[in-house]
């Protein structure tokens, strides 16, 4: 007896389910086409998923070099316009164009509770004028986030001393913070922190020690530490307002250009109802100065929101104080803020412009400047 070929024993394999079943030519004709037609829709959201063109040639994929379950990468630009006077002593008095942002962040988790940030600028970074960008750490931090009623953090991030201070840089509602709020807060440290929530996530907490000596600066000027804390919470929650309420304080011994015990305070409360927002932040710093006298320096801010467009068009209004000495006169820095943004595609493309009218400390008055900034994150 012949054996059939391996070709035709082939054939007899993948005509045999068809011969068994009775089909027609036809009938197994329209089952090929339609499993054909399967594959081929298969095949086009696979290319889409990986980034592939017609071509099938596409991005080179980043993969995990370490053992982390996820690994993200983003960031945001900002870029700025300013014509005008000086309305604060934060501004330069001549107009400008700069990048004020451009920033670049990498988050990781691990499944064990692990998790990491790391940020880096390559922009201005600053209100003030900087010659020669380059890199610097803005965001280096890893914590341990098992349990969200004690999360351990370590590494330089924000302390958490201010509301305004606190929020994204991308979701402030005027193209600068206040003047209080950067002349009287902490901004990034080194150190380490406790924080977590509770009753539902209508109470969080936030606790931790520093060096004191400012963001990307190593040293410690003594051997003491600057310690912060901060609570806030949610006081009134329905579908026609929210009420949260926050109050923070630190104390610091320092040995550098002021010698002496810095004692902070601060208190702000947040309403949002509808279309409206109320947003109301105040501090005050004592020096306790080992040798000269005392001095107190205090200043807040209030500001009003309104959704003229819901999710698109948004106008801003905030009037701000700021006093570096309380027992001098003359030395206080008043400020209007008039402003609008307009939400291209949330805060993801949003265009920003401001107008501020200051009195600054000294002689002048009336100082107005316009800012405009232009925002993306990718």
């Amino acid at each position: 007896m012949k054996l059939p070929s391996p070709c035709h024993a082939l054939w007899i394999a993948t005509l045999l389910p068809f011969v068994c079943t009775g089909a027609t030519i036809e009938e197994r004709l329209k089952e090929l086409e339609t499993k054909v037609t399967q594959l081929s829709a298969e095949n086009a959201a696979l290319k889409k998923q990986v980034g592939l063109n017609d071509k099938g040639t596409g991005p080179a994929l980043v993969t995990v070099a370490g053992k982390e379950k996820s690994l993200s990468i983003g960031g945001y630009l900002q870029v700025n316009g300013e014509v005008g006077e000086a309305a604060d002593a934060r501004f330069p008095a001549n107009d400008r164009l700069l990048i004020r942002r451009a920033r670049i962040t990498l988050k990781g988790a691990f499944a064990e509770g692990f998790d990491f940030v790391f940020q880096s600028d390559f922009g201005n970074n600053s209100i003030g004028g900087v010659s020669g960008y380059r890199a610097q750490i803005t965001d280096l931090a890893i914590s341990w986030s098992k349990y969200t009623l004690a999360t351990l953090t370590a590494g330089q991030f924000k302390t958490p001393y201010g509301y305004e201070q606190l929020l994204a840089d991308t979701r402030t509602l005027t193209v600068e913070r206040s003047l209080p709020n950067d002349s009287l807060t902490l901004s990034r440290q080194i150190g380490a922190m406790l924080s977590g929530t509770t009753a539902d996530k209508r109470l969080s907490y936030a606790a931790g020690l520093f060096n004191g000596n400012g963001v990307n600066n190593g040293a410690n000027d003594n051997d003491q530490f600057l310690y912060v804390g901060r609570v806030n919470g949610t006081v009134l929650s329905s579908d026609r307002a929210v009420v949260t309420l926050g109050a923070n304080a630190f104390t610091t011994r320092d040995t550098g250009a002021f010698v002496g015990t810095r004692t902070g305070r601060g208190l702000d409360a947040q309403l949002v109802a509808g279309a409206a927002g109320l947003y109301a932040e105040w501090f005050r710093t004592h020096f306790d100065r080992s040798s000269g006298i005392d001095t107190d320096a205090e200043g807040w801010s209030i500001l009003g929101s309104w959704q003229l467009v819901p999710k698109t068009l948004q106008a801003v209004l905030r009037y701000e104080t700021y006093d570096p000495n309380r027992a001098l006169s003359g030395d206080d820095t008043h400020l209007w803020t008039i402003g609008a943004n307009y939400f291209i595609k949330g805060d993801d493309l949003k265009l920003s412009v401001n107008y501020l009218l200051g009195d600054p400390a000294g002689p002048l008055s009336d100082q107005g400047r316009l800012l405009g900034r232009f925002q993306v994150i990718f």
